[in-house]
């Protein structure tokens, strides 16, 4: 069984009234190397300290080691799919949310029926958790005979987390910042990315 780690990132452009989502998904049939990976980079002086990486507020020179590090990982892959649009188009952000999440959660399964899906912990609340799970299942039901567990953890405990949270912010920077020099590192790796970008709500596809 594979497992998968997903996680978010956006921007909110109050200059040009653009909202920028992008979801990812790291797929690994090896966590093990996975975790490696984070924690010799956790052993940079600098990251010691920190309870967790996050490329946001990481040093670019960070963030593009363990961009290369991931690229350079023979037993991952990454499923991608990000929205870009007017504030006016998300209408209720969480709805917005869960379908790109369903949607990335979607591609990831139709590549590995059998997977682990971690996703880095967004909700407290349990009814929310429910909720967010349930529109993942709604979203992979149509995958036949596909056989998913959904985690949601917090980041700081499940480390592996930090590699879906560096590549949506190399999405962000490419999609929502015409900065393409994070994105070029990893992009080779990206086996799938939905771009739906412009769409409304209302013109999400539905998954099939």
């Amino acid at each position: 069984m594979a497992d998968a780690f997903m996680d978010e990132s956006w921007l909110s452009s109050s200059s040009s009234d653009e909202y920028f989502l992008a979801v990812v998904s790291v797929i690994t049939t090896d966590r093990r190397g996975l975790l490696l990976t984070v924690r010799r980079l956790r052993q940079i002086p600098k990251l010691k300290a920190k309870s967790e990486l996050k490329a946001s507020v990481s040093p670019p020179e960070i963030v593009k080691r363990f961009l290369h590090a991931l690229a350079d990982d023979p037993n991952i892959s990454i499923v991608a799919t990000v929205w870009k649009g007017k504030k006016r188009d998300v209408g209720n952000y969480e709805e917005l949310y869960q379908e790109v999440v369903g949607q990335c959660a979607l591609q990831t399964v139709r590549r590995n029926k059998r997977i682990d899906l971690v996703m880095d912990k967004r909700y407290t609340n349990r009814k929310s958790q429910q909720k967010l799970e349930g529109a993942i299942r709604e979203a992979i039901a149509v995958v036949p005979g596909n056989i998913v567990r959904v985690f949601q953890e917090e980041s700081h405990v499940v480390k592996e987390l930090a590699a879906p949270d560096f590549v949506a912010w190399a999405l962000t920077q490419r999609y929502g910042r015409a900065d393409d020099q994070f994105y070029d590192i990893i992009h080779l790796k990206i086996a799938h990315l939905d771009d739906l970008s412009g769409k409304k709500r209302a013109t999400l596809p539905r998954h099939r």
